[in-house]
Protein backbone atom coordinates (compact mmCIF):
# COMPACT_ATOMS: atom_id res chain seq x y z
CA UNK A 1 0.00 0.00 0.00
CA UNK A 2 1.30 3.25 -1.08
CA UNK A 3 2.72 5.46 2.57
CA UNK A 4 1.65 8.90 3.30
CA UNK A 5 4.15 10.92 1.01
CA UNK A 6 2.83 9.03 -1.61
CA UNK A 7 -0.34 9.42 -1.29
CA UNK A 8 0.08 13.34 -0.84
CA UNK A 9 2.49 13.54 -4.06
CA UNK A 10 -0.65 11.94 -5.78
CA UNK A 11 -2.88 14.53 -4.27
CA UNK A 12 -1.20 17.31 -5.42
CA UNK A 13 -0.61 15.80 -8.82
CA UNK A 14 -4.74 14.97 -9.64
CA UNK A 15 -4.95 18.93 -7.98
CA UNK A 16 -2.81 19.95 -10.24
CA UNK A 17 -4.11 18.84 -13.22
CA UNK A 18 -7.39 19.78 -12.24
CA UNK A 19 -6.25 23.25 -12.01
CA UNK A 20 -4.64 23.05 -15.35
CA UNK A 21 -7.55 21.81 -17.04
CA UNK A 22 -9.73 24.36 -15.31
CA UNK A 23 -7.29 26.94 -16.20
CA UNK A 24 -7.88 25.83 -19.65
CA UNK A 25 -11.36 25.82 -20.22
CA UNK A 26 -11.56 29.37 -18.60
CA UNK A 27 -9.32 30.59 -20.89
CA UNK A 28 -11.25 28.76 -23.66
CA UNK A 29 -14.45 30.42 -22.48
CA UNK A 30 -12.61 33.78 -22.02
CA UNK A 31 -11.23 34.28 -25.53
CA UNK A 32 -13.86 32.04 -27.84
CA UNK A 33 -17.02 32.69 -26.14
CA UNK A 34 -17.07 35.50 -23.76
CA UNK A 35 -15.09 37.87 -26.05
CA UNK A 36 -17.49 37.25 -28.86
CA UNK A 37 -20.79 37.88 -26.85
CA UNK A 38 -21.48 41.23 -28.23
CA UNK A 39 -23.99 43.23 -26.91
CA UNK A 40 -26.06 46.65 -27.57
CA UNK A 41 -26.83 48.21 -24.42
CA UNK A 42 -28.62 51.40 -23.64
CA UNK A 43 -27.94 54.89 -21.25
CA UNK A 44 -30.33 57.83 -20.77
CA UNK A 45 -28.14 61.01 -19.56
CA UNK A 46 -29.93 63.99 -18.58
CA UNK A 47 -27.59 67.25 -18.74
CA UNK A 48 -27.42 70.51 -17.73
CA UNK A 49 -30.09 72.63 -15.51
CA UNK A 50 -32.65 69.51 -16.07
CA UNK A 51 -30.16 67.05 -14.50
CA UNK A 52 -29.38 66.11 -10.41
CA UNK A 53 -26.45 64.63 -8.84
CA UNK A 54 -27.73 61.62 -9.22
CA UNK A 55 -28.33 61.94 -12.66
CA UNK A 56 -32.40 61.74 -12.47
CA UNK A 57 -34.92 64.08 -14.37
CA UNK A 58 -36.13 66.88 -12.75
CA UNK A 59 -37.59 68.44 -15.72
CA UNK A 60 -40.66 66.83 -18.16
CA UNK A 61 -39.16 67.75 -21.41
CA UNK A 62 -35.79 68.45 -22.15
CA UNK A 63 -34.89 71.33 -24.88
CA UNK A 64 -32.97 68.93 -26.78
CA UNK A 65 -33.53 65.25 -27.58
CA UNK A 66 -30.88 63.18 -29.48
CA UNK A 67 -29.46 59.50 -30.07
CA UNK A 68 -25.59 58.49 -29.95
CA UNK A 69 -24.57 55.19 -31.31
CA UNK A 70 -21.21 55.26 -29.51
CA UNK A 71 -18.39 51.98 -30.73
CA UNK A 72 -15.43 51.69 -30.11
CA UNK A 73 -12.19 49.56 -29.43
CA UNK A 74 -13.20 47.18 -32.37
CA UNK A 75 -9.75 46.08 -33.22
CA UNK A 76 -10.92 45.24 -36.81
CA UNK A 77 -8.58 42.01 -38.45
CA UNK A 78 -8.82 39.20 -40.65
CA UNK A 79 -11.41 36.81 -38.62
CA UNK A 80 -13.62 39.57 -37.45
CA UNK A 81 -16.54 38.30 -39.65
CA UNK A 82 -18.91 37.91 -36.39
CA UNK A 83 -18.03 41.18 -35.16
CA UNK A 84 -18.42 42.96 -38.82
CA UNK A 85 -21.62 41.39 -39.09
CA UNK A 86 -22.97 42.89 -35.68
CA UNK A 87 -21.89 46.22 -36.65
CA UNK A 88 -23.81 45.87 -39.84
CA UNK A 89 -26.56 45.30 -37.61
CA UNK A 90 -26.70 47.65 -35.05
CA UNK A 91 -25.51 50.63 -37.63
CA UNK A 92 -28.93 49.70 -39.59
CA UNK A 93 -31.08 51.46 -36.85
CA UNK A 94 -32.12 55.36 -37.17
CA UNK A 95 -29.60 57.12 -34.52
CA UNK A 96 -29.11 61.13 -34.90
CA UNK A 97 -25.45 60.62 -34.43
CA UNK A 98 -22.92 57.23 -34.74
CA UNK A 99 -19.53 57.94 -33.08
CA UNK A 100 -16.44 55.53 -32.91
CA UNK A 101 -14.20 56.72 -30.28
CA UNK A 102 -10.87 55.01 -31.53
CA UNK A 103 -8.82 51.98 -31.66
CA UNK A 104 -10.70 50.84 -35.06
CA UNK A 105 -8.75 48.98 -37.05
CA UNK A 106 -6.22 46.49 -35.65
CA UNK A 107 -4.30 46.11 -38.94
CA UNK A 108 -4.68 46.58 -42.75
CA UNK A 109 -6.62 43.46 -42.82
CA UNK A 110 -9.43 44.98 -40.81
CA UNK A 111 -10.01 48.09 -43.48
CA UNK A 112 -11.97 45.35 -45.46
CA UNK A 113 -14.21 45.53 -42.75
CA UNK A 114 -15.02 49.35 -43.37
CA UNK A 115 -18.11 48.95 -45.28
CA UNK A 116 -19.87 47.19 -42.43
CA UNK A 117 -18.97 50.34 -40.09
CA UNK A 118 -22.34 52.16 -41.52
CA UNK A 119 -25.24 50.68 -42.67
CA UNK A 120 -27.89 53.74 -42.76
CA UNK A 121 -26.59 57.30 -42.86
CA UNK A 122 -27.63 58.92 -39.03
CA UNK A 123 -29.59 62.38 -39.13
CA UNK A 124 -27.03 64.36 -37.89
CA UNK A 125 -23.65 62.29 -39.45
CA UNK A 126 -21.27 60.00 -38.35
CA UNK A 127 -17.91 60.98 -36.66
CA UNK A 128 -15.02 58.88 -35.33
CA UNK A 129 -11.49 59.94 -33.10
CA UNK A 130 -8.02 57.33 -33.77
CA UNK A 131 -6.71 55.97 -30.66
CA UNK A 132 -2.85 54.00 -29.86
CA UNK A 133 -3.57 50.98 -31.74
CA UNK A 134 -4.56 53.15 -34.88
CA UNK A 135 -1.51 55.23 -34.79
CA UNK A 136 0.74 52.26 -33.41
CA UNK A 137 1.57 48.20 -34.59
CA UNK A 138 2.20 46.63 -31.04
CA UNK A 139 4.05 43.70 -31.33
CA UNK A 140 4.49 40.59 -28.77
CA UNK A 141 7.25 41.83 -26.99
CA UNK A 142 5.77 45.37 -26.55
CA UNK A 143 2.71 43.09 -25.39
CA UNK A 144 4.81 41.24 -22.54
CA UNK A 145 8.02 42.88 -21.49
CA UNK A 146 6.48 45.58 -22.43
CA UNK A 147 4.00 45.36 -19.33
CA UNK A 148 6.90 45.07 -16.90
CA UNK A 149 9.14 47.88 -18.71
CA UNK A 150 6.81 50.36 -19.34
CA UNK A 151 9.07 52.37 -21.70
CA UNK A 152 8.95 49.06 -23.88
CA UNK A 153 5.53 49.12 -23.76
CA UNK A 154 4.85 51.71 -27.36
CA UNK A 155 6.26 50.62 -30.23
CA UNK A 156 8.93 53.31 -30.81
CA UNK A 157 7.60 54.50 -34.62
CA UNK A 158 4.17 55.77 -35.15
CA UNK A 159 2.66 54.36 -38.72
CA UNK A 160 0.70 56.39 -41.24
CA UNK A 161 -2.68 56.62 -40.33
CA UNK A 162 -3.80 57.72 -44.30
CA UNK A 163 -5.40 54.34 -44.66
CA UNK A 164 -7.60 54.30 -41.65
CA UNK A 165 -8.76 57.78 -42.33
CA UNK A 166 -9.51 56.85 -46.31
CA UNK A 167 -11.28 53.35 -44.85
CA UNK A 168 -12.95 55.83 -42.35
CA UNK A 169 -13.87 58.47 -44.49
CA UNK A 170 -14.94 56.53 -47.80
CA UNK A 171 -17.82 54.74 -45.61
CA UNK A 172 -19.50 57.93 -44.30
CA UNK A 173 -17.14 58.92 -41.47
CA UNK A 174 -15.74 61.77 -40.68
CA UNK A 175 -12.34 62.13 -38.89
CA UNK A 176 -11.67 64.76 -36.66
CA UNK A 177 -8.15 65.27 -35.28
CA UNK A 178 -8.36 67.85 -32.92
CA UNK A 179 -10.98 69.46 -34.67
CA UNK A 180 -14.47 71.41 -34.10
CA UNK A 181 -17.92 70.46 -36.48
CA UNK A 182 -20.65 72.19 -35.15
CA UNK A 183 -24.29 71.13 -36.23
CA UNK A 184 -26.28 74.32 -36.57
CA UNK A 185 -29.25 72.79 -36.78
CA UNK A 186 -29.65 71.41 -33.38
CA UNK A 187 -27.27 73.69 -31.60
CA UNK A 188 -24.02 70.88 -30.90
CA UNK A 189 -20.68 71.10 -31.20
CA UNK A 190 -17.89 68.44 -31.83
CA UNK A 191 -14.82 68.20 -30.53
CA UNK A 192 -12.64 65.48 -31.91
CA UNK A 193 -10.03 64.76 -29.72
CA UNK A 194 -6.79 62.88 -31.11
CA UNK A 195 -4.39 60.66 -29.32
CA UNK A 196 -2.91 60.56 -26.86
CA UNK A 197 -4.53 64.08 -25.92
CA UNK A 198 -5.00 67.97 -26.77
CA UNK A 199 -3.20 70.67 -25.24
CA UNK A 200 -5.72 72.73 -22.92
CA UNK A 201 -4.61 76.16 -24.88
CA UNK A 202 -6.18 74.14 -28.44
CA UNK A 203 -9.20 73.01 -26.44
CA UNK A 204 -9.92 76.50 -25.25
CA UNK A 205 -9.26 77.95 -28.85
CA UNK A 206 -11.86 74.98 -30.48
CA UNK A 207 -13.93 75.78 -27.51
CA UNK A 208 -14.02 79.69 -28.36
CA UNK A 209 -15.61 78.87 -31.76
CA UNK A 210 -18.67 77.96 -30.43
CA UNK A 211 -21.58 79.47 -29.27
CA UNK A 212 -23.03 79.81 -25.69
CA UNK A 213 -25.98 77.86 -26.70
CA UNK A 214 -24.74 75.31 -28.42
CA UNK A 215 -24.32 71.80 -26.71
CA UNK A 216 -20.72 70.85 -25.83
CA UNK A 217 -19.73 66.97 -26.89
CA UNK A 218 -16.21 65.67 -27.44
CA UNK A 219 -14.55 62.54 -28.11
CA UNK A 220 -11.57 60.94 -27.26
CA UNK A 221 -10.10 57.80 -27.13
CA UNK A 222 -7.84 57.23 -23.87
CA UNK A 223 -9.43 58.96 -20.29
CA UNK A 224 -6.73 61.42 -19.66
CA UNK A 225 -7.17 64.44 -17.63
CA UNK A 226 -10.62 64.40 -17.72
CA UNK A 227 -10.89 67.45 -15.41
CA UNK A 228 -9.30 69.71 -17.85
CA UNK A 229 -12.57 68.61 -20.19
CA UNK A 230 -14.84 69.58 -17.73
CA UNK A 231 -13.38 72.72 -16.82
CA UNK A 232 -13.24 73.64 -20.47
CA UNK A 233 -17.44 73.75 -20.76
CA UNK A 234 -17.92 70.55 -22.31
CA UNK A 235 -21.08 68.71 -21.14
CA UNK A 236 -20.86 65.33 -22.77
CA UNK A 237 -17.97 63.28 -23.61
CA UNK A 238 -17.49 59.65 -24.93
CA UNK A 239 -14.11 57.73 -24.82
CA UNK A 240 -12.78 54.47 -24.77
CA UNK A 241 -9.55 52.26 -24.28
CA UNK A 242 -9.89 50.65 -21.37
CA UNK A 243 -12.14 47.51 -22.49
CA UNK A 244 -13.75 47.95 -19.18
CA UNK A 245 -10.63 46.52 -17.52
CA UNK A 246 -11.89 43.21 -20.03
CA UNK A 247 -11.20 40.93 -16.81
CA UNK A 248 -13.66 41.96 -13.69
CA UNK A 249 -13.69 40.92 -9.98
CA UNK A 250 -17.80 40.73 -8.96
CA UNK A 251 -17.46 43.22 -6.44
CA UNK A 252 -14.33 44.52 -6.71
CA UNK A 253 -14.40 46.23 -10.54
CA UNK A 254 -12.11 46.13 -13.10
CA UNK A 255 -8.15 45.00 -12.34
CA UNK A 256 -6.52 47.10 -14.48
CA UNK A 257 -8.04 49.98 -16.24
CA UNK A 258 -4.21 51.15 -18.61
CA UNK A 259 -5.98 54.99 -17.84
CA UNK A 260 -6.78 57.38 -14.48
CA UNK A 261 -9.82 55.83 -14.17
CA UNK A 262 -10.66 53.85 -11.41
CA UNK A 263 -11.33 50.41 -10.70
CA UNK A 264 -14.92 51.39 -10.10
CA UNK A 265 -15.22 53.55 -13.02
CA UNK A 266 -13.65 51.62 -15.90
CA UNK A 267 -16.39 51.99 -18.05
CA UNK A 268 -19.75 53.35 -17.89
CA UNK A 269 -21.41 56.76 -17.13
CA UNK A 270 -19.27 58.82 -15.09
CA UNK A 271 -19.30 62.19 -13.97
CA UNK A 272 -16.69 64.99 -13.25
CA UNK A 273 -18.47 68.28 -11.87
CA UNK A 274 -21.05 68.93 -14.62
CA UNK A 275 -19.84 66.53 -16.93
CA UNK A 276 -21.12 62.92 -17.70
CA UNK A 277 -18.75 60.80 -19.66
CA UNK A 278 -19.48 57.63 -21.06
CA UNK A 279 -16.03 55.37 -21.43
CA UNK A 280 -16.83 52.03 -23.21
CA UNK A 281 -15.97 48.36 -22.94
CA UNK A 282 -15.45 48.50 -26.88
CA UNK A 283 -16.26 45.37 -29.02
CA UNK A 284 -12.81 44.09 -29.20
CA UNK A 285 -8.83 44.05 -27.60
CA UNK A 286 -6.01 43.38 -29.32
CA UNK A 287 -6.38 39.72 -30.88
CA UNK A 288 -3.34 38.22 -28.70
CA UNK A 289 -5.04 39.37 -25.53
CA UNK A 290 -8.53 39.43 -26.36
CA UNK A 291 -10.31 37.91 -23.32
CA UNK A 292 -13.22 38.83 -21.06
CA UNK A 293 -14.45 37.61 -17.98
CA UNK A 294 -17.83 39.74 -16.22
CA UNK A 295 -17.00 42.13 -18.90
CA UNK A 296 -18.79 41.76 -22.38
CA UNK A 297 -18.06 43.96 -25.09
CA UNK A 298 -20.48 46.21 -25.92
CA UNK A 299 -21.60 48.92 -27.99
CA UNK A 300 -23.91 51.91 -26.42
CA UNK A 301 -27.18 53.64 -27.88
CA UNK A 302 -26.40 57.27 -25.46
CA UNK A 303 -30.28 58.73 -24.93
CA UNK A 304 -29.44 62.34 -24.74
CA UNK A 305 -31.98 65.07 -22.98
CA UNK A 306 -30.63 68.89 -22.75
CA UNK A 307 -31.68 71.65 -21.00
CA UNK A 308 -28.49 73.00 -22.23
Amino acid sequence: MPDEAERKRSGWGWFAIAAGLGGLAAYLYASRIAARNYRLERVKVWLGNGMDKSNQPVIEKGKQRFSILHLSDLHLCRGDDDKAAFLKMITDEEYDLVVITGDIFENESGFAYAPSLLTRKPRLGAYAVLGNHDYYAYTLFNKTIGEVVRPWSTPSQMRSVAGHIAALENHGYRVLRNELVRINSDKLAIIGIDFPTIEREDLDKLVGETEPDELLIALFHKPKNLAMLSQAGIKLALGGHTHGGQVRVPGVGAIITKSEMPRSEASGLVWRGDTAFHISRGLGADPRTNIRLFCPPAATVIEVMSEI
